[in-house]
């Protein structure tokens, strides 16, 4: 238990450390949609006479009775009203507040940063099921938060982390249940992933890893067909009514039981009055490419390579091949699944206009596949860190130090601060080294002075461009100053003690 509240408590200091207070973009409109769920306002109100540059530009689609609704899932949006209902309260007692800039405070500290502590303690439950030791679960814990894409996730509250975290449990319930046999296991192992496809539909393809996970567990244990059955409808009646819920929330908003908001938008995107007399878009769109294109992107493009942002999976998958033979069979059901995982979701994204995730630091829609197939990566990685001698240990500690670095990288600037008006959309951005150009950005912010490569206009742009908590908003900034650095200070000395005492 110790262990459980150590790990916990560093990774609530760090991400209260790297994270800006405020709401990104996309879950901006999915709070649009959080509070129209409980007070009954319209989710999509467009400013008379404005009009979209693009076609899709407001992702929004006709619904029930006319009105627009956002084509997102609603899972992100549950989570999210609890947060905007305190926050309104707290508005109405204190009007001279923003009421943006009290949701974005509120929202963070009471919803988003719990959910992503929750994910990292969660990744230490999976390692011990996976036999590691506490030490090494642990530290294996907090190099996942320190080391991969998962740090930057946590700071700009996408989606990802809050999938990581049901996708997780859905698989340590699953393998706890086959060295307990507990029955109820399989039910919560069925109800973390109806969670996670309630958050995003596409999380059907990881309730089918899991599942198969689950039944390997099952055939290797020699179980009888009929006891098979009965846990995978098991499985099925935890899985079934956050699917059932998402289906009638599609009924509430867009009159149809079967329909999803993104098929929705993908039929009226040529048709919708508010996109009048702008350019068509292809017949074919969004899967526009060869099947290469996102596929190389995503593992090899200078701009979004999975390799790039997160530097240990790389060595990680290297020592995974070498350690092979010696694995549970537990421990290699998982990380087959794993890779069927990120295969399945670089299939299904391949041929998309948007395989990218635009401005996103990484390959937003991949990354959750990659943290899962690190999770235990990263604990023999930390083994072999602490056995081996020599030049292959100052190796590996290289390794995890440039990792530490990259994502250090990803949470100081806002992902625009080097990607522009575009957002990658362009083809020719994906030959650009985007962390190449973060690093000369963030060395352009601590200059001491300007130079031909950092004028001071730059600067300025960039210095706005700072995504921490105290640099975030103008209004009562030197307590946010002490409040973060104090944090900050509190989470370095805490990793320090965790790792070396």
């Amino acid at each position: 238990m110790k262990s459980v509240i150590k790990v916990a408590l560093i990774a609530l200091l760090w991400i209260v450390a790297v994270n800006p207070g405020k709401i990104s973009v996309d879950t901006a409109a999915r709070l649009r949609m959080a509070h129209a769920l409980w007070t009954g306002t319209e989710e999509v109100v467009i400013p008379p006479g404005d009009r979209p540059l693009t076609r899709g530009g407001y992702n929004s689609v006709l619904g029930v009775g006319g009105k627009r609704y956002y084509e997102y899932d609603m899972g992100q949006s549950l989570l999210m009203v609890p947060g905007d209902w305190i926050a309104t309260q707290f508005y109405k007692l204190l009007p001279k507040l923003s009421l943006k800039f009290l949701t974005g405070l509120i929202v963070n500290f009471l919803i988003f940063i719990p959910l992503n502590v929750a994910a990292v303690v969660s990744c230490f439950w999976l390692l011990r099921l996976f036999d590691f030791s506490k030490r090494i679960a642990g530290l294996g814990s907090i190099t996942l938060l320190l080391g991969t894409t998962v740090l930057h996730y946590a700071q700009i509250n996408q989606q990802n982390n809050q999938l990581l975290l049901f996708v997780t449990l859905g698989y340590a319930t699953a393998l706890a249940y086959l060295r307990s046999h507990q029955p109820r296991l399989v039910l919560f192992s069925g109800l973390a992933l109806g969670a996670a496809f309630l958050i995003r539909i596409t999380s059907a393809i990881y309730g089918i890893t899991v599942l198969l996970f689950l039944l390997g567990g099952l055939i290797y244990q020699r179980h009888d067909k009929l006891k098979l059955i009965k846990l995978v409808g098991l499985w099925g009646i935890g899985f079934i009514p956050f699917v059932l819920m998402g289906r009638v929330f599609c009924y509430l908003r867009f009159g149809s039981f079967w329909a999803t908001g993104y098929g929705l938008w993908m039929q009226q995107l040529n048709k919708d009055p508010l996109y009048l007399n702008l350019p068509t878009m292809p017949a074919n769109f969004p899967e526009q490419n060869p099947a290469y294109v996102g596929i190389w992107g995503v593992l090899f493009s200078p701009a979004k390579s999975i390799f790039i942002y997160d530097p240990l999976l790389l060595p990680c998958l290297l020592i995974g091949v070498s350690c092979w033979k010696r694995l549970t069979t537990y421990l290699k059901l998982y990380l087959i699944a794993a890779v069927f995982n990120l295969l399945f979701f670089l299939a299904l994204t391949s041929r998309y206009d948007f395989w990218h995730g635009d401005a996103a630091w990484g390959s937003r829609y991949h990354v959750t596949s990659v943290h899962l197939l690190l999770i235990p990566l990263i604990g023999l990685f930390i083994e072999q860190l602490l056995t081996v001698k020599g030049l292959k240990r100052w190796l590996l500690r290289s390794l995890l130090a440039l990792a530490i670095t990259v994502q250090i990288a990803s949470v100081i600037l806002h992902p625009t601060a080097d990607t522009g008006r575009t957002y990658l959309a362009q083809p020719q951005s994906f030959f650009k080294f985007r962390l190449g150009w973060r690093l000369s950005n963030i060395n352009c912010v601590i200059a001491a002075s300007p130079s031909p490569s950092c004028p001071s206009e730059l600067k300025a742009t960039l210095l706005r461009k700072i995504n921490l908590l105290p640099f975030t908003f103008t209004e009562s900034r030197g307590i946010f100053f002490i409040i973060w650095g104090l944090m900050l200070m509190a989470a370095i000395v805490t990793t320090i003690y965790f790792v070396y005492g």
